[in-house]
């Protein structure tokens, strides 16, 4: 995401539900969403996890993060660069190591995405664009278990313009003529820089939000209604694919 948003989300969307809470002394939740924006919220990833009954809580903007996880732990977006210097970053890089060295599975998306590049030994640094709404763009490896049978055009959403090298040992899944990484798997770690997990009521706020910084407009005028069922039907196979590979 670029610059600092405002906090609060719009009506219904995933960043304002009722999040659960983990109680001490309860077991741990099976998955664990960690926010870096109040406006960055799970969205329609959320409501396939619930589908599938599949135990999940989300860590909010200002919780602490935990030095280990046993489920799969999905790191979403922020305003942040991953090259600042903030102990919660820090903190995440850590919990994405962990996971990585015991094979749990991450999943980092925009922000998370660079994070976990970074924690894994890769390059975090601005690139020459600004990618911003909905966009035909990315090129995903359809050979691969998490992208096979992609559509083409493939429809995301990105709000972005730090991008990362990818990290030793790591795979590209996909690239964009603007920028060469835009996914990548790396063991138990992938790493999404653009956006399937949004709902309509977060790109609502997201528009609005982009409408309202200094020359930054998303690249298309695309109504959400129209674009949005592509995005959410290839997050539907992402999803499918990623519970595959790691046997969720």
């Amino acid at each position: 995401m670029l610059k600092n948003p405002p906090a609060a989300g719009g009506a219904g969307s995933a960043a304002n539900r009722p999040r659960k809470t983990h109680l001490a002394g309860a077991p741990p939740p099976y998955a664990l969403f960690i926010q870096n924006n109040p406006i960055e919220g799970p969205g329609y990833l959320m409501e396939l996890f619930e589908r599938d009954g599949l135990d999940a809580t989300v860590i909010g903007p200002d919780g602490g993060i935990p030095g280990s996880a046993e489920g799969p732990v999905v790191i979403l977006g922020g305003p942040q660069s991953a090259n600042e210097d903030s102990p919660r970053l820090r903190a995440e890089e850590e919990l994405v190591r962990n996971c990585h060295r015991r094979d749990v599975p991450v999943l980092g998306v925009c922000l998370g995405s660079q994070l976990a590049a970074k924690a894994l030994g890769g390059r975090v640094y601005a690139g020459g664009l600004a990618e911003m709404g909905f966009h035909d763009d990315v090129i995903p490896d359809r050979t691969s278990a998490l992208f096979g049978g992609a559509p083409d055009p493939y429809w995301v959403f990105h709000w972005h313009q730090d991008t990362f090298e990818l990290p030793p040992g790591a795979a590209v899944l996909a690239g964009s003529p603007a920028y060469a990484n835009q996914a990548f798997i790396a063991g138990s770690v992938v790493g999404l820089q653009f956006h399937l997990e949004v709902d309509l009521p977060t790109v609502q706020t997201w528009l609005g939000v982009m409408a309202g910084q200094r020359g930054a407009a998303p690249r298309n005028s695309d109504r959400p209604e129209d674009r949005l069922p592509a995005v959410r039907s290839n997050m539907d196979a992402f999803y499918s694919g990623f519970k595959r590979l790691f046997s969720l």
